[in-house]
């Protein structure tokens, strides 16, 4: 079950929040493929930030994020990651992947408005700036580039 929430958090946070992930001074690391199912000739990449895994927080920026995972009301979380998906001359959509081979739950936020979509398994997601979803990652789903904005921001959340 897909639900979109537009205008997830109230705008003062919100413009806090991504004047942070969107500034020079915030860390992304190189990662060589976007996910495991990616063909091996297919040179395009993306950029991560890790705020938590492994059962805790792995970036000092972890805490400024707390009062959005906290609206999320879950039992314990999985992995959060800030994706930075590179714009492309040519639209494209990335191989269908699943985030983990075990029962989660999924949330996605994005950090700014661009033609990019997420493509879920019931439906195709457009990418808004402070819009939240909640969604299946047990089941095949893709994210895409963006043609129209240097780059799509955006947060995955898995948790239980």
């Amino acid at each position: 079950m897909t639900k979109i929430i537009d205008n997830f958090l109230d705008k003062s946070y919100f413009d806090n929040l991504q004047k942070l992930v969107l500034s020079n001074d915030f860390s992304w690391f190189f990662q060589n493929t976007v996910n495991i199912n990616q063909k091996k000739d297919d040179l395009y990449f993306y950029l991560t930030h890790l705020l938590y895994t492994n059962n805790k927080p792995h970036s000092n920026f972890f805490v400024l994020f707390e009062p959005l995972l906290s609206k999320i009301n879950y039992e314990k979380l999985i992995r959060v990651k800030l994706n930075l998906y590179p714009k492309t001359e040519k639209f494209r959509i990335n191989a269908p992947h699943i985030d983990f081979n075990y029962e989660n739950k999924g949330f996605l936020f994005y950090f700014n408005t661009c033609n990019s979509k997420t493509i879920l398994h019931d439906k195709q997601v457009d990418c808004i700036e402070n819009r939240g979803v909640y969604f299946d990652p047990t089941k095949p789903h893709s994210s895409s580039s963006c043609t129209n904005a240097q780059a799509r921001f955006s947060l995955n959340v898995n948790y239980i």
